[in-house]
């Protein structure tokens, strides 16, 4: 556990080298949410900013900024800002603020992000203003899952503070996951990882050739609470099965969580899914199931030569071993011609 890694590292030679910093958190009660991402991309000039909150259903209100940025990313370290969007570390591996003070889309369903903007209907949103401000305290160390020059860890923490929008006030009261990435980072799939065809079906996303939806990527984060909370993430194998590795949080125990498989069902024609089931086993040997409904997907496009990788946010209630927990499920889609 280094503390300059919650600093920015020296920017390799990739061109696609990027440091970012993510946080997440659902409140229990209120089942109000929130991720954001704030990623440094110094081979492209720019910094970037999604900030997205679950408002209830499939309402959500989105943000996207951009800043230009020089390749000295160590210039930026107390500067994390992009549009209204602002990270603050307070103390490190221990507190973080999140703030965001600014416009927002005010969407009734996410779904329609999957839509090509210049298909979608008037009145698809609602200018809004969003003003949020959240402490995110960690529970535990933070998981390694790579270190030096190309490095990534996670972290579980609670979180509390006040969301409005328009003038209406939320407290919220949470629990949540952060990490931090540094090294080269490139959003499309592998050669020879399955596409969707874009088309009219789930605007703009139908079946995968007689197979269905193919994620290239899931990634998961999860909380039950203050005494467990596991992450990490899944890739398609030669199979067709999504396998990975993570980490799991229990009674004050950091461990390994391994052979991880995670099954998907989709809502029909659709990229979308709608419940999620994970497997695994811990390091020390304790087998691990995780069975979850999707409550609200949040897409977001990132496009790509020949279409676009959606990055499809799932706010997600989970169970494990007669607890309920929340949480973030993302699956990456390659969909052509989107």
């Amino acid at each position: 556990m280094n503390p300059n890694d919650e600093r920015m590292h020296p920017v390799g030679d990739e061109p696609a080298w990027s440091e970012s910093y993510y946080f997440n958190f659902v409140d229990p009660q209120s089942k109000l949410a929130m991720f954001t991402r704030m990623g440094f991309r110094p081979g492209d000039g720019w910094a970037d900013g999604l900030h997205v909150v679950y408002l209830g259903g499939q309402r959500v209100a989105f943000t996207y900024g951009r800043r230009s940025i020089d390749k000295a990313l160590g210039r930026y370290d107390g500067d994390l800002r992009v549009g209204g969007l602002r990270l603050d570390c307070d103390a490190p591996f221990a507190t973080w603020r999140v703030s965001y003070d600014g416009d927002a889309q005010d969407i009734a369903d996410a779904a329609i992000l999957l839509m090509r903007s210049k298909l979608r209907p008037d009145g698809w949103f609602r200018p809004a203003r969003l003003q949020m401000e959240v402490e995110f305290a960690a529970l535990f160390p933070p998981h390694y899952a790579g270190q030096g020059s190309r490095g990534h860890f996670e972290q579980t923490g609670r979180v509390r503070g006040a969301i409005t929008v328009d003038g209406v006030t939320h407290h919220v009261d949470g629990y949540g996951v952060r990490d931090k990435s540094w090294g080269p980072r490139d959003w499309g799939a592998t050669q020879g990882a399955p596409a969707v065809r874009g088309g009219a079906a789930a605007g703009g996303a139908g079946a995968v050739e007689n197979r269905g939806p193919a994620p290239f990527v899931n990634w998961f984060s999860m909380n039950f609470g203050p005494n467990l909370a596991m992450g990490g993430s899944c890739g398609r194998a030669a199979d067709g099965v999504m396998r990975g590795a993570g980490w799991i949080q229990r009674d004050g125990i950091n461990d390994d969580l391994l052979d991880v498989v995670i099954q998907s069902s989709y809502l029909p024609d659709s990229i979308l899914h709608r419940a999620v089931q994970l497997t695994g086993r811990t390091a020390s040997g304790r087998q691990v199931r995780v069975d979850g409904d999707v409550l609200t997907v949040c897409p977001t496009k990132i496009p790509m030569p020949g279409g676009a990788t959606f990055v499809n946010e799932g706010l997600v209630e989970f169970r494990c071993d007669g607890l309920t927990g929340y949480g973030i499920s993302e699956h990456w889609h390659m969909v052509r011609g989107a």
